[in-house]
């Protein structure tokens, strides 16, 4: 059996694909099984033939192989395992590093002494692993597989456990998924990102249950350094929704879409074109892609073995223990408040409120600031409107303040006065003088330190409209408190059960890093053509071209014919002068406006959901925006990529994303 290099076309090579294994209980419960063979055709997930081999492997690591174990494997032919290395639970990650660099050093030899010729006296171990190569396996073919030589840990006993943890969020995943029209199937993909840990962190920065990067959790979330929704299962559940609603719109295929949620859907786009195919068996065995390594080529049949796994739990681990779901209750906060206030005022314990809220950033649990107003806070238990009404009367106006929590001092910077200070801070001036022992601003300079108070209360807001009421009746009035309004309850959902624990993936992480949607969802190419043209893109005119490329509009007019005053026509294309920077400078300065306009705008609004709109007569891409919430122009056209606003016709249909503003103090 010859093996192929990773860099060989996969299917220009008589390969024999299955490599003979000793038999295992792992493979004979899945033969008994409905999930491969006998998956139904309108089930977009079925394992094609080409597949089943790798994602037996990872069915392998998910319940047969545990954390003090491994695989040394090919990382091309994942059916050739060289040894199942176990390692002594109370060895240091160090000592487990040594003995895996020590077997691929003894298989490395084993593969050079195939190589030379030299089979004579192989043990029965050694003979199975020449045999995978098959008759006639050339040295350079063993020399290529020294390179592929890779130590994949194992997941068996973090499986179980996610297993465990997903009941906890399964209804809510389910109802999200079925709502949005994402296949069921997506359910299962937390168990290759985290194992259903909320708190899981990768060391590339993806982080959650669902394992977003981020820059693409941005524009589905609030990810700021008070909250960070990306830790929250319920919201974090929505998000990946709409992302993977978001691939499948671009790439017209699910196994297409779960892939670009490892790798993005640009590059999955690229791969489309590059093979003239959206089969994902041949992308995933023929994609050279730079970027398309292990992991993006693993993912989609990583996923395809968690959802085999999960679909038959009970026979790979046996009866699964089954968690108790706890109802809880989502109310919408109108102002700032402190945590403790909070937990004061609704009889909460903070540890439970912790629990319940994990998007809740540091800060906020060490009462440096407040939670910010919107914030929705789940309360444990199913508590009834009336309820709501007691404890919110419990909390004193005093503590809900009207803006988030300064710092408590605060260095002057340049050309900054008290005045534009108190504004900026929504702070009344006079309070910000009494803060420093002022009666009269004093001349101040710059870097001087200031004491900062705390911003105004709804209790200080009531005081001073009742003192401008008197003031004007010309007559005292005694200042009555107005009830509080009372936050509407939100749909409840199931609770966390227990406090999630950090957990950074060691040696042999399966979390994909690489690619936990850490890609750009922007699929937009900017690049510039062999003609020195390019495309022109929304928010883009001849200013920009001429900034990016160090050339005079006026040479650039000329250069595309264009009189004076004529605008760049979206998505034509434009000549562009490289006399003075290179094409790769001009496409980053390019890239670089894009992205800071993109991270502008999400940084005050996040994509709930999208809806289909049918183009009418007249419609322009700057009349659809204007008419939806002055969506950018540049967010419609990445939901269309392949559509030419400027031609397409009426009746033809469109998606547009469903956009929200957000609070980021």
């Amino acid at each position: 059996m010859a093996i192929r290099s990773a860099a060989s076309t996969p299917d220009k090579l008589p390969i024999k694909r299955l490599i003979k294994i000793a038999a295992t209980a792992w493979l004979v419960a899945l033969a008994c099984l409905p999930g491969i063979a006998a998956a139904q055709d309108a089930d977009p997930f079925t394992v094609p033939a080409e597949l089943e081999p790798d994602v037996r492997f990872w069915v392998r690591v998910y319940t047969e192989v545990t954390t003090d174990q491994g695989l040394l494997h090919d990382s091309w032919y994942l059916g050739l395992v060289y040894e199942v290395l176990r390692f002594d639970p109370d060895v240091s990650l160090a000592m487990r590093e040594r003995q895996v660099a020590a077997a691929k050093a003894r298989y490395s030899a084993l593969l050079h002494r195939f190589a030379s010729g030299d089979t004579e006296g192989l043990s029965l171990h050694e003979q199975r692993i020449l045999k995978s190569f098959g008759e006639g396996a050339t040295a350079q073919q063993f020399l290529e597989a020294v390179d592929r030589i890779r130590f994949q840990l194992g997941q068996a006993d973090r499986f179980h456990e996610g297993l465990i943890r997903a009941q906890l969020w399964e209804s809510h995943i389910a109802r999200t998924l079925r709502e949005r029209g994402v296949p069921m199937e997506i359910a299962a993909l937390p168990h290759v990102e985290s194992s259903f840990n909320p708190a899981a962190y990768s060391r590339v920065g993806a982080a959650g249950l669902w394992q977003f990067m981020p820059g693409t959790a941005r524009r589905f979330m609030r990810v700021d350094g008070l909250v960070d929704e990306r830790l929250d299962p319920y919201r974090a559940t929505e998000a990946a929704a709409n992302l993977m609603l978001y691939n499948y719109n671009l790439l017209g295929s699910w196994p297409l879409a779960v892939t670009a949620y490892n790798h993005g859907p640009g590059g999955l786009r690229r791969a489309q074109e590059d093979l003239g195919t959206s089969d994902i068996s041949v992308i995933v065995k023929r994609y050279q892609g730079a970027t398309f390594g292990f992991a993006s080529r693993n993912f989609y049949v990583a996923f395809l073995a968690a959802l085999q796994v999960d679909r038959n739990a009970e026979a790979f681990f046996g009866p699964i223990s089954h968690l108790t779901d706890t109802e809880n209750t989502t109310i919408e906060l109108p102002e700032y408040i402190p945590v403790d206030g909070l937990a004061k005022a609704f009889k909460v314990d903070l540890g439970a409120l912790r629990v319940l809220n994990p998007a809740l950033r540091p800060p906020i649990w060490d009462l440096q600031r407040f939670v910010p107003r919107g914030y929705a806070l789940r309360l444990p238990g199913n508590i009834s409107a009336t309820a709501i009404a007691d404890s919110w009367a419990r909390l004193p106006p005093a503590q809900r303040f009207l803006a988030q929590r300064m710092d408590p001092k605060y260095k002057l910077r340049r050309d900054e006065t008290l005045q534009s200070l108190a504004g900026k801070l929504q702070v009344p001036m006079a309070r910000l003088l009494a803060s420093n022992g002022w009666t009269a601003a004093p001349a101040l300079k710059r870097g001087q330190v200031l004491r900062i108070p705390l911003p105004p209360s709804r209790a200080d807001k009531l005081s001073q409209e009742l003192a401008e009421t008197a003031l004007l009746a010309g007559a005292e009035t005694t200042a009555v408190t107005p009830p509080a309004p009372i936050p509407q309850a939100l749909p409840p959902s199931p609770a966390q059960t227990r406090e999630p624990l950090v957990e950074r993936q060691k040696q042999g992480e399966t979390l994909f890093p690489a690619g936990a949607p850490g890609s750009t969802a922007d699929t937009t190419d900017y690049g510039v053509a062999p003609d020195n043209t390019v495309v022109v893109r929304p928010e883009e005119t001849i200013g920009h071209f001429a900034d990016w490329s160090h050339t005079p509009v006026a040479v650039l007019r000329e250069m595309n014919h264009l009189h004076s005053g004529a605008l760049v026509a979206l998505g034509r294309r434009f000549k562009v002068d490289f006399s003075h920077v290179d094409a790769q400078q001009f496409t980053a300065a390019r890239v670089a406006y894009h992205r800071a306009l993109q991270e502008s705008y999400f940084a005050s609004h996040r994509i709930a959901g999208t809806v289909s709109y049918t183009i009418k007569h007249g419609d322009s891409l700057w009349i659809i925006a204007q008419q939806h919430d002055a969506l950018p122009t540049w967010l419609i056209t990445q939901y269309n990529p392949d559509v030419d606003f400027s031609t397409v016709q009426a009746g033809a249909k469109v998606t547009l994303p469903q956009v929200e503003a957000i609070n980021r103090q």
